[in-house]
Order: structure tokens, then C-alpha cells, then sequence
């Protein structure tokens, strides 16, 4: 699967409205590039997470951004794609604790799908039936 580095999240809040960005890098080896080249897409999904307790990876979904597909591209070198994404929201859909006033804290959960590929695990096949006497 691709690697992801340098992943970054910023919040700006204007008046009632906020916007996320988030950067990083997505990076794809020589199979997974070749492998695009054979119709494999790849899919950007970010999710805003609320996190209690503070420091956690886990946490309730606030809002998503659409989800984005990646134009990796076939290739004999492994690829690197910037992304800079943004999303304006009203601030109020980034309340994750509950009390109004109250520090929320938000982190974002970067994930890229792999469209395309063959099952994990093959189709049931059986061998005919033996019958073992007692």
C-alpha cells in the first residue's frame, strides 16, 4: 500500500466558519504505479475526528471531505503526490466535547483505498467428499 509522510492539519476559524487543511505526501512504489497503469485507482478519504481523551487516534467523525482520486500514474520510479487540501465548515459541526466553550480537540485520519484489486481471499473451492469407515 502507499505510504503517507508529513502529514499536517491546520484550523482556521473566521467568524462562525472554520477551515481545515490538511498537507501531506502519498507516496507510490514502482508496483503500485504499475498496477495503476492495469486500472488499480487509488482514493484519498480524510475523516475530521474528534479526540477525547486529548493525544488519541481515535474518536468520533465530524465530517469527511469528499473523497479524491488520486492520479498516480504508471512509471519504473516510485511516485510522490502533494496534497493540499482545504474544507470550510461552521464551527459549531467541530463540537466534539459537550460544553459550548469548551477546547475541542480535532485531528484528521488520512487513508488512501485501493480500487480495483483482486479479492484478499480466493472463492470456497471443496474436494469431492471421502468417506472415512469405522
Amino acid at each position: 500500500m502507499p505510504t503517507i509522510s508529513s502529514a499536517s492539519l491546520t484550523l482556521t476559524t473566521v467568524g462562525v466558519n472554520t477551515t481545515i487543511n490538511v498537507t501531506y505526501n502519498a507516496v507510490f512504489s514502482v508496483l503500485e504505479r504499475r498496477l495503476a497503469g492495469l486500472g488499480l485507482v487509488f482514493r484519498e478519504q480524510i475523516a475530521v475526528i474528534g479526540i477525547d481523551p486529548p493525544s488519541s487516534t481515535t474518536g468520533t467523525v465530524l465530517t469527511s471531505f469528499p473523497n479524491t482520486t488520486l492520479a498516480v500514474t504508471d512509471g519504473a520510479a516510485p511516485q510522490t503526490i502533494p496534497r493540499n487540501v482545504s474544507r470550510t465548515v461552521l464551527r459549531v459541526s467541530l463540537q466534539e466535547d459537550t460544553g459550548l466553550g469548551d477546547d475541542d480537540e480535532i485531528r484528521c485520519r488520512i487513508q488512501i483505498a485501493a480500487i480495483g484489486l483482486p479479492p484478499a481471499v480466493t472463492p470456497n473451492v471443496f474436494t469431492d467428499q471421502e468417506i472415512l469407515g469405522g
